[in-house]
């Protein structure tokens, strides 16, 4: 394929980050440590010696540690942060891809391109350029907040990605309770094409060994049936290396058996495929979807499901060593023909816009459940054939009332249904009602949705599961295990309490061996005596007004936590002008759009504002009582407090930059620039406590399927931005 033919989307004008003199010392600064400076030579149409001295002026320290891991395991922040600075080619240059792989990693790594607001934003091709004086005075004053951040910080630090060092050094206790199921996506894992034999390990034996430790006895990853099994055709170009994806998936699931776990494969199938690549079964296409440029597969074409039915059952034999298979069969992924609909977040709320492919003239003579029924069918079917014992669940993610309990009936009996917990529960903040989607912490499940979908699914004869977060969740995606186990437990105990026991304990986010999770064997009160000794009653009424906060957050369907800030904190930049840009998902550029930020304008401004303050001050109380408990610990317990200590500061920094920043744009919307002077010192403020809290905690910022939110760069720059914001407004 083309460079041109990459997603572009609407294709807006890139931003002027003008607190950077020049292009080329934005493309510097981002990459800094990142990337080779020989590669950013190559990049900017210099010489490495250039790079260097523009560095050097610029006040950066070089610190190589990273340098490699960031193409493995780093490349999502790589591409986030420079998505507003360089075109296509020279971020292909940038990474050393082509464009095959971007393409891929922005379709299928966990919705990229989704997540960067499916637009890829016009950029001036950069070059290195000679400086004014004017602009060298710039730099100097750059420099010169750069050394006196330096000076704030501690002498020694955590390179990036430096936790996966600390893997298995917790003692062993043994294989995990295999009575009920408790599933986790790796910390250690890449989302995308993980079972390359280059791609990173992401399941090393000495997460494993911590996952059984904490009561974890099953992991999932993502896989695509035709990078495993070429059941599209022999020729298939997208089904090449096939074999080398069977060797290493076998070895990972036999390596998880050791220590009691099971590996699960998380499939949307039949996965669609980018419309221009040629099949030899033409006639089982169904409709390009407009927002992808994939087809999705006719369930009903002659031999589609037969095939699919023949690839389950051939993974199934090549690696017998699999715990099972999920299911998501109504996704944002093209798969069938009908499987785009989101279903409402309640019964009651009006339909979503459709994306259903209805110019499939088979698929238009049949329903979504049937759709469905046959998919899971031909799934199942697959798996009987091969003898193994392998389990398969549906996740019901998007299943609508409407069809849902006609679906379940069609099913067959041996299928276990798992439903996101929280779906429906209710939250009140600011007098506004809100109802649950999925992602929740703060709103504590089951929801009344997924009770009604459990009840039904034992009435029809299968087997329960419950999807929730148990570390983190998109209200705070960057931090390893938010410090609130009351509220988890609490979650916990309503599920024991219903006879729901099989657990999936969190979606991409949220697989730290360690925090919330040490939950499925200890009590919170027990886990505080245990890390804290004579001060595990204080620390447990810490974890408590931490709980009580964080309840505060606003929380609508699932836009709300999506798009604001406050995953990525005091790293999202302040805009002095209106962007008019879509905030991304998740991982992606909040920009300063604000009506996404309210869960699609569903909570009034003043109302965001209003909860935000609220929560973080009330968790900057709790704070300060955790700052005390710390000056009175012994020295067994000081790596406990500092493992907790930098969870809970990153998590204000958070919760506080998300009200400093909304603050700030309802004031500038209104025309009072001038009264943002406190606010942007706030910022400043908060970017460089995150910044030390970074430095000491490499887990900070990062989550497996989207790599840094934000790390040293961002917060240097957020600091080096308000300094320029303050200068230029207040001078």
């Amino acid at each position: 394929m083309t460079i041109q033919e990459l997603p572009i989307g609407s294709a807006p004008k890139a931003l002027d980050y003008a607190h950077f003199p020049a292009p080329h010392l934005g493309v510097i600064w981002r990459n800094w440590n990142r990337v080779s400076p020989k590669r950013l030579a190559e990049v900017l149409e210099t010489s490495e010696a250039n790079i260097l001295a523009a560095a050097a002026e610029m006040g950066l320290v070089r610190d190589d540690r990273a340098l490699d891991k960031y193409m493995d395991r780093g490349f999502q922040t790589l591409i986030r942060y420079n998505w507003q600075l360089l075109n296509y080619e020279q971020l292909l240059k940038l990474l050393n891809w082509t464009p095959e792989k971007l393409e891929f990693t922005l379709l299928e790594d966990d919705f990229l391109f989704v997540k960067l607001s499916f637009f890829k934003p016009q950029c001036d091709k950069v070059v290195y350029r000679e400086l004014s004086d004017t602009e060298h005075a710039a730099v100097a004053e750059i420099a010169k907040t750069m050394k006196e951040v330096n000076a704030r910080l501690p002498e020694t630090s955590e390179a990036p990605f430096d936790f996966i060092a600390k893997f298995g050094q917790k003692p062993f206790t043994g294989k995990p309770d295999a009575t009920h199921l408790k599933m986790i996506f790796s910390y250690a894992a890449v989302y995308g094409d993980a079972l390359l034999p280059e791609a990173p390990d992401p399941f090393p034996e000495s997460i494993l060994r911590d996952y059984a430790s904490c009561g974890v006895n099953a992991v999932w990853m993502p896989g695509i049936l035709y990078q495993l099994i070429p059941y599209l055709g022999k020729d298939m170009p997208l089904s090449a290396r096939c074999d080398e994806r069977l060797a290493k998936l076998k070895a990972i699931a036999q390596r998880c058996r050791k220590y009691g776990i099971g590996l699960f494969l998380y499939f949307n199938e039949p996965r669609g495929i980018p419309a221009r690549i040629k099949l030899e079964h033409e006639e089982w296409r169904g409709p390009v979807h407009a927002s992808t440029g994939s087809r999705s597969f006719c369930p009903w074409a002659p031999g589609m499901l037969e095939n699919l039915s023949d690839g389950i059952e051939k993974l199934c034999r090549a690696v017998p060593e699999l715990g099972g298979i999920y299911t998501i069969t109504q996704s944002e992924n093209v798969t069938h023909c009908l499987a785009r609909d989101l279903a409402p977040v309640d019964p009651d709320d009006p339909p979503l816009p459709s994306e259903m492919a209805t110019d499939c003239p088979a698929c238009h003579q049949h329903s979504k459940a049937e759709n469905i029924a046959a998919v899971m069918k031909a799934i199942d079917d697959g798996i009987q054939k091969s003898g193994t014992a392998m389990r398969l669940i549906a996740y019901t993610w998007s299943w609508e009332p409407q069809w849902d309990r006609q679906l379940l009936e069609m099913l067959p009996k041996n299928v276990e249904i798992m439903n996101v917990s929280e779906t429906g529960v209710e939250s009140h903040i600011g007098g506004v009602l809100g109802k649950v989607r999925d992602y929740s912490i703060s709103k504590v499940g089951p929801g009344a949705q997924a009770q009604r979908m459990w009840k039904m699914a034992k009435e029809t004869g299968h087997v329960t599961v419950a999807k929730i977060q148990a570390n983190t969740s998109w209200e705070m995606g960057g931090i390893p295990s938010i410090p609130v186990p009351t509220l988890v437990e609490e979650h916990l105990d309503n599920l024991r309490k219903i006879g729901v026991e099989n657990i999936m304990l969190s979606w991409t986010l949220g697989g730290y061996p360690g925090g919330n999770l040490e939950l499925l064997k200890h009590r919170a009160t027990e886990l505080a005596d245990l890390q804290f000794g004579p001060f595990g009653k204080e620390v447990y009424a810490v974890w408590r007004d931490f709980g009580e906060a964080f309840r505060g957050i606003p929380f609508h369907d699932a836009y709300q936590i999506y798009y604001s800030p406050q995953n990525v904190g005091p790293a999202n930049l302040l805009y002095e002008k209106k962007t008019g840009l879509a905030a991304g998902m998740v991982c992606g550029i909040p920009y300063d759009d604000l009506d996404l930020w309210s869960g699609n304008g569903h909570y009034p401004a003043d109302v965001m504002e209003n909860a935000f303050r609220d929560v973080s001050e009330k968790w900057g109380v709790a704070l300060e009582k955790l700052r005390a408990i710390g000056t009175k610990l012994d020295a067994q317990y000081r790596a406990n407090f500092e493992e907790l200590w930098s969870r809970a500061e990153g998590t204000y920094c958070c919760l506080r930059s998300t009200y400093c920043q909304i603050a700030f744009i309802c004031l500038r919307d209104a025309g009072k620039l001038d009264a943002t002077r406190a606010l942007i010192d706030e910022e400043e403020s908060l970017a460089l406590r995150l910044l030390k809290v970074v430095k000491s905690d490499s887990r900070i910022g990062f989550e497996a399927a989207n790599h840094y939110f934000y790390g040293e760069n961002e917060l240097r720059e957020k600091i080096i931005q308000c300094r320029y914001l303050r200068k230029k407004l207040f001078a």
